[in-house]
């Protein structure tokens, strides 16, 4: 009967590691997408991109621009205006003959008339003159420039599209480079938008994966777990304290290599009124990293500052070493009597192991969440707070798969300790 257990346990536990080793791949895998994401979707690629106000600047001048139209009331006035010129004109050089005396001088001095034959003209000019009316076609004459200035109302717009572009657009800056164009290429989008979609839609879909693949973990694990328990009067109790150490060997390993907190804070959208237009900026990533303990302890232990190597020392030490130390020691405390009989392994099982630096870690996890949560939340709220603009705000950051495992193996392994020092203080007793 014990060796059918066993087995079912070896398979149970083996089947959890194979699945653990998928999730690790797929959490990576979701990880790298959500970090794309996070880079297309930077705010210094957007709300802060000088770059990107003037594309929207311009496709609301352009529309502004292709909608104008001059209203009517000003062309009746452009006409007035007209009509008052046209007649000071015909006052000014037509009534009074300036204008023939004028050209007749000028044809003397070029000398192609003769003065006899200009003094002729100019005593008939002014009766010639009045004889074509022109004074009462003045009206007729304003309306036509009108309808021609009218009619020409897309070279304004020409000018006013021209003008645009000059002023945003200096032909002797540097052309902008979208630093984002390789990850676009990654992706073989046309587009940042369509990359973003497309990404969003893939982060949903392996979160539906990742959180079936966690459940069956956790399924296969405790049923691992319980089995060895209730099954305690058929094995031995080293192969009792054996299973449950190999359990917590998974979740330590799990716990370690996956994500412990996404923190994630977005501008959901920004929207703010230019010339009665909405300008508007979505899916701005402020802040977004996803670190596993692994990854928090290499990035400090290869940083610059001194103090932030010892802290990453630290953390490798009592979150990863000692942990996989304990558990080593407490399997081979059950088999070995040198083990059994050492002063330092009995502390290191017994009294460490309960208050280890892994179980202050996973309080520092949860507080660290706490904390990110509470100050983004709170400084998110004070951004959207404003009454020239509307701010819709988000907070993604939540606690990850290896926060969850992590915490598991810490209270495994204390359970563990404790059947460990009941079963030694019955035997000191006996």
């Amino acid at each position: 009967m014990k060796y059918i257990i066993y087995i079912i346990l070896f398979l149970l536990i083996a089947f959890a590691g194979k699945e653990g080793y998928d999730l690790f791949q797929m959490q990576k895998q979701q990880t790298a997408l959500k970090e794309d994401f996070a880079e297309f979707n930077m705010i210094n690629h957007g709300l802060f991109n000088i770059e990107m106000w003037k594309d929207k600047a311009v496709g609301i001048f352009d529309k502004k621009i292709k909608n104008f139209k001059v209203d009517p009331k000003m062309y009746q006035d452009v006409n007035k205006q007209l009509r008052v010129y046209l007649n000071q004109v015909y006052d000014d050089y037509f009534a009074s003959g300036t204008l023939v005396d004028d050209l007749l001088e000028e044809a003397q001095k070029s000398g192609k008339i003769n003065k006899l034959f200009a003094n002729m003209i100019k005593g008939s000019a002014k009766d010639m003159l009045k004889g074509f009316d022109l004074k009462g076609k003045i009206p007729g004459i304003a309306d036509q420039l009108t309808q021609e200035i009218k009619s020409n109302e897309h070279v304004i717009k020409g000018y006013l599209t021209a003008e645009l572009d000059q002023m945003l657009f200096d032909q002797n800056d540097s052309q902008y480079l979208d630093p984002r164009t390789e990850l676009l290429k990654k992706y073989a989008a046309k587009d940042i938008e369509s990359a973003s979609s497309e990404l969003k839609s893939e982060i949903a879909e392996s979160e539906i994966f990742i959180s079936d693949k966690i459940k069956l973990i956790y399924i296969v694990l405790i049923l691992a777990f319980l089995i060895a328990a209730l099954s305690f009067k058929w094995i031995e109790f080293k192969a009792l304290v054996l299973s449950f150490t190999v359990i917590s060997v998974v979740m330590l390993i799990l716990g370690i290599t996956l994500p412990m907190i996404d923190i994630d804070a977005r501008l959901n959208s920004f929207n703010i009124q230019l010339l009665g237009e909405k300008m508007s900026f979505d899916e701005q990533v402020l802040y977004f990293q996803s670190k596993s303990i692994l990854d928090v302890t290499d990035t400090l232990i290869k940083s610059r500052g001194i103090d932030t190597k010892i802290v990453g020392v630290l953390v490798f030490l009592f979150s990863i070493i000692f942990p996989f130390f304990k558990l080593l020691l407490s399997s081979l405390f059950l088999f070995m009597d040198r083990i059994r009989n050492s002063s330092l392994a009995k502390g290191v099982i017994f009294y460490l192991g309960k208050w280890s630096m892994a179980d202050v870690f996973v309080v520092a996890i949860f507080m660290a969440y706490i904390g990110f949560y509470g100050i983004i939340s709170s400084q998110l709220n004070q951004i959207a707070a404003g009454d020239a603009y509307s701010v819709d705000t988000i907070n993604y950051s939540r606690l990850s798969p290896g926060a969850l495992f992590f915490t598991s193996y810490c209270v495994l392994s204390i359970i563990t300790s404790i059947i460990i020092d009941r079963r030694q203080n019955k035997k000191a007793v006996a």
